[in-house]
Parts: C-alpha cells; structure tokens; sequence
C-alpha cells in the first residue's frame, strides 16, 4: 500500500519536472544581450514619455521659461562686452600702450586680467589719494576689486571728463575792461599735486600756465618785498 503511494508521487514529480521544462524557455548569451539592451532603452524612454505627458499649459510655460533664461544671458553678455569696450576705450585713450588689450592679448594675458589692470590703472592716475581711502579704506589699490573697484572705477571716469570739460574751458576768455583774462581757476598746473596729464597737449599747457603762475608770484614777492623796505 505504502509502496503504491511513494510510486504515485513520484510519477507526479517527474510529470511536473516535465512541465517546467516544457515552460522554460533556453536562450543563448547573445540573445540574453539584446535582451538587455533593449530593457535599457525602454529604461531611457520613459523620461521623455513622461515630457510627452506635459500639458500644453504646462509646455508653454516650459519654453517661455527657457525663452527668458536666454534672453537674460545675451544681456548679461551684451553688457559685459560693453564694459569692456568702454574701458579699453579710456585706456587707449589716457594709458600708456602698456595696457593695450591687443598687445597684452598678444602676450598671453587673459581678457579679465588685462580689464583689472586697465581698471587699476585708471583709478591710480585719475583718482586722488584721498577719495580712494574715503571709498576703499585702504590707499593701495593693488588688490581692490569688486564693488569697491567699480566705485572707483565710476569716479576716474567722471574726473576724466571734468578735466576735458576743464581743458576745454580755458581756453575761453572773459573780456573785462578791454583786458583779456583767463580762467585761472579752470587751468592744469604742474603746482596742483593731483594733476596727472592725461596727453601731452596738456602735458605742455600745464607748464605753460606752471611758468605764469610762477612769473606772477615773483612778481607779486617782489613788490612785497619793495613795500617792507620803503616802510
């Protein structure tokens, strides 16, 4: 009885041995391969599966967002390269070609290091000791940069643009009883411990009104001193 029992289970085993063979299916390593290549790119689908996904709100918002992000890039480039054009136009101007950006581009400096030394440069010779620590703290402007240095960089150039407004102003006259007088007041002179010439032209007018100034105050000593010993 126990013996028709064991014989029966084992003819059920066998058969399902049977049947999980016949469901398996056997495969060779370049197909299990493909397989799995294939798994991969259904895995990198589904991100843009789910973009397809978006609304047409939701796709409009996208765009103009990215719209703007480019928008706000080219500024930002647009008014860098203006920055950069305007110093380098002062420099050309009121440096000496040691601060070139073509030469110095030549050289092997790199654009932001050349547009800091300009920046420098313009400050050291158009901006008085004095409003330089007012601003910086400091009177060394070796190492100034950032806000501080554009703040700087702001007041060279409206100093610039008072000293031509100057040198433009004396040469103009006031006629005062038949007499020509000059705007003294308005004049470079080599006296003014903050004068820097920015070209030669004012370079020589600055001697030229030095050497007047000199003369007159010679003058003016001697009949002082002409007085003190009449009296």
């Amino acid at each position: 009885m126990i013996e028709n029992e064991e014989k029966e289970d084992l003819q059920v085993h066998v058969k399902e041995e049977q049947q999980v063979k016949s469901d398996t299916k056997i495969i060779s390593f370049g197909e299990y391969e493909e397989y799995m290549r294939l798994k991969e790119q259904a895995n990198n689908v589904k991100p843009k599966e789910i973009n397809r996904d978006l609304s047409i709100n939701e796709r409009i918002t996208k765009e103009l967002a990215e719209v703007e992000e480019r928008e706000r890039v080219e500024k930002q480039l647009l008014l860098e390269a203006d920055r950069i054009n305007e110093i380098d136009t002062l420099a050309k101007a009121h440096l000496s070609n040691h601060f070139n950006k073509e030469v110095l581009l030549a050289k092997g400096y790199t654009l932001k290091d050349i547009m800091q030394a300009q920046r420098r440069e313009l400050v050291r010779k158009f901006v008085p000791i004095e409003q330089i620590k007012a601003i910086s703290k400091v009177a060394d402007i070796t190492h100034i940069d950032g806000e501080i240095l554009e703040q700087l960089v702001s007041l060279a150039k409206v100093n610039i643009k008072l000293r031509k407004n100057a040198n433009s102003n004396s040469s103009s006259v006031d006629s005062i009883k038949g007499n020509i007088v000059t705007k003294s007041e308005e004049r470079v002179s080599l006296l003014d411990s903050n004068f820097v010439p920015i070209n030669f032209t004012e370079f020589v007018q600055a001697i030229s009104n030095t050497y007047k100034q000199r003369r007159m105050q010679f003058y003016e000593n001697l009949k002082r001193n002409k007085r003190t010993s009449i009296a």
